[in-house]
Formats: structure tokens, C-alpha cells, sequence
């Protein structure tokens, strides 16, 4: 028997189909599947114990409390508890090691039944980790497009420092002010689209006033490196379409020069910082299609999904409620595309029999 972790996806589904007859529940999943509703649940009822990413927990909360559903709440707990008296299968919260991000359900419980929901304990954690996360991938992507631009030139570092407190500052105040609206702002209504679309009109406005501020000191420091100013003050619709100028992609540089500098930087961060190798592969999957001309370079939905997917990587200590289980033992289920490929690619939690009791290619 296998422990499962369920993504934010495969949870919903889960929930749905039990708790609400399946309203809601597509029967196609990452546009190539045919999702088997009854087989899911049939195999659902085998497992040892279903595990639910505090992450994707918070996820299910913030939707329910945002549409004012919180009798779902109540419904899901009910769930739990009929699993584990009828089934004999546990539903655990698994949480990270940061006590910030710990999703208490046993507090939810008691402020869903006083009608009053601290949003202080449940939302601002979350907003601050998901800003830190987003701005940790700007910064990477931008750090990646100076090494192609001024491969093994250094300005003075009094500047440098500068440069970096000043759009780290930006950076921050930017997407602490878009999530903040997205999760306090509850008359916003701002839907996923919405934030995917400001998240990229941040990160190109980052990386834009990086390369101005970088080619302004360059001009002085080193004036054969420095770019037109038309190039790095192109008004791009786009992060996309800007990289793609700021680069002159496969004029004068290419996918491969930007693949080196990735790597470059990676390999910087695996040596100097506490990554896991998990954490690793996860951004060079996310970063490595910058190129391509994708509408989004990035989603707010990956940052939760890079949360959800490097939880049991070997530098996690992880508590599953009262049980512990092994690394080895937990098995993925992801209805997210980029999720479900990262993870087969690189043999993350994977399992193909699993996939193969409820998925069918069409």
C-alpha cells in the first residue's frame, strides 16, 4: 500500500467528487487524458494514507473562504474523519519545517465554528513566502541574463550593491502590493489570470530597470560592453518579447549562450546556498523555456507548485500530523501539467501504475 500526496488539482477533484457528486470535475486533465472519476476514488480507497501539502490546504481554504463557502470547510473535515472510520486511510497535513507555513485544521475548525477566520495566521505567512519565492525567480532569471550580456565583467561592487538593494527594494514592494490585493483585497476579486498577467508585467519592468541601471555604469566602466539604449529600453508587450530583444536571439546571442549562463548560475547556487537538488532541477525546468516565446515566462501557480514538489527533497525534515513516513513511500498525484512532467522526467515521487488506474490517453 502507498502514501500518496495529493496537489492542489488532485485534492480538489478528490473533494469534489466525494463531497459534492463530482460538480466541477473535468474529464480531460492536462489536455491529453481522460480523467476516470469512479477508478480515482476506487484507488484513493486502497492507500495507505491520502497527504495534503499545507501548501495545497491553504489553497482549498483561501477559495472556500474567498467565495464565503466555508460549509465546504466543514464538509471536508467531515471527509476525513469518514475515511478514516470506513476506509481506515488517514488524511494528514503535511507540512514543511518553516512554523510559519504549518496549516494548523485544528484551529481552522474552531474559527470556522466562531465565525471569525484569522487572517493574520493563515494568509500574510503565505503572502510573504510566495513574495520571497517569486523574487528569488526574478532574481535568478535576471542574474542568468547579465552573465549572457557581460560574461566575466565586474563593475565596482559599492555599485553593484547599490544597483541590487535598489531593485531587490522595487522588486519586493511590487509583488508584496500584487499579492496583498489578491489575498486582503476581497472586493478586487482578482482572479489567477489577472495576477499571472501583473507577475509579468513586474518581472519585465525588474529585469528593464536592471539592464538600464547595469548599462548606465557600463557606459562609464566599460564602454565596449554596453547595449543601444534603444535594445534595453525596447517597450515589449511582454518579459517574453523584451528578453528576446534585449538577447537580439540568434543574432547575436543564442538559446545555447543563455543555457550555459543558467547553468552557470545554478551551479552557483548548489555550492553557496542550501539548495537540495530537487530545488535545483525544478527552477532550471522552470527558467530553461525563458526563451521560447511563451505569453508567460512564470505563474503564480508555480511557485506553489515548486513548494509542493521540493517538500521531500533529502534536506526536508517533514511531519506528517502524528505518523512519519518515508521519503521513498510518498507517491505524487498531480493534474498540473509542468508538475506531472517535472516529476516523470526526473523520477520525483513518480509512479506510473498509479497514472495508469485513472488516466487513459485519448
Amino acid at each position: 500500500m502507498k502514501q500518496v500526496i495529493l496537489d492542489t488539482n488532485a485534492i480538489r477533484y478528490f473533494y469534489q467528487i466525494e463531497c459534492c457528486n463530482g460538480e466541477g470535475v473535468r474529464d480531460k486533465v492536462m489536455r491529453q487524458y481522460y480523467f476516470d472519476q469512479h477508478k480515482y476514488i476506487q484507488f484513493l480507497r486502497t492507500v495507505s494514507s491520502i497527504n495534503i501539502p499545507a501548501t495545497t490546504k491553504f489553497e482549498l481554504f483561501f477559495q472556500a473562504y474567498r467565495k464565503g463557502e466555508a460549509d465546504l470547510l466543514f464538509k471536508y473535515n467531515e471527509l476525513t474523519q469518514h475515511y478514516k472510520e470506513t476506509y481506515g486511510i488517514d488524511i494528514f497535513v503535511l507540512n514543511s519545517i518553516e512554523p510559519d507555513l504549518k496549516f494548523d485544521q485544528v484551529q481552522l475548525a474552531e474559527d470556522i465554528k466562531s465565525g471569525y477566520i484569522q487572517t493574520e495566521l493563515y494568509i500574510k505567512p503565505r503572502i510573504e513566502h510566495e513574495v520571497k519565492l517569486m523574487q528569488g525567480f526574478f532574481i535568478i532569471l535576471i542574474g542568468t541574463l547579465s552573465d549572457v550580456l557581460y560574461k566575466n565583467i565586474e563593475i565596482d561592487r559599492c555599485i553593484a550593491e547599490v544597483i541590487s538593494g535598489l531593485l531587490t527594494s522595487q522588486m519586493h514592494s511590487r509583488l508584496q502590493d500584487l499579492y496583498n490585493q489578491y489575498y486582503l483585497d476581497m472586493e478586487s476579486k482578482m482572479c489567477i489570470d489577472d495576477v499571472d498577467a501583473k507577475i509579468d508585467k513586474i518581472l519585465l519592468e525588474s529585469i528593464r530597470d536592471s539592464f538600464i541601471l547595469i548599462n548606465t555604469v557600463m557606459r562609464k566602466e566599460h564602454p565596449e560592453s554596453s547595449i543601444e539604449d534603444k535594445i534595453v529600453s525596447f517597450d515589449a508587450s511582454s518579459t517574453s518579447e523584451y528578453l528576446r530583444e534585449l538577447l537580439q536571439l540568434n543574432a547575436k546571442y543564442t538559446k545555447s549562450d543563455y543555457y550555459v549562463s543558467l547553468d552557470r548560475a545554478l551551479d552557483e547556487m548548489r555550492h553557496t546556498k542550501d539548495f537540495a537538488e530537487t530545488e535545483i532541477e525544478y527552477l532550471r525546468y522552470l527558467l530553461q523555456d525563458a526563451l521560447n516565446g511563451s505569453k508567460r515566462i512564470v505563474h503564480k501557480n508555480d511557485m506553489t507548485d515548486y513548494t509542493i514538489i521540493t517538500m521531500l527533497n533529502e534536506k526536508s525534515i517533514l511531519k506528517v500530523n502524528k505518523a512519519e513516513g518515508k521519503k521513498e513511500d510518498f507517491k505524487l498525484i498531480t493534474f498540473d501539467r509542468k508538475m506531472y512532467e517535472f516529476s516523470k522526467q526526473n523520477n520525483v515521487m513518480y509512479d506510473e501504475k498509479i497514472y495508469n488506474e485513472f488516466l487513459f490517453p485519448q
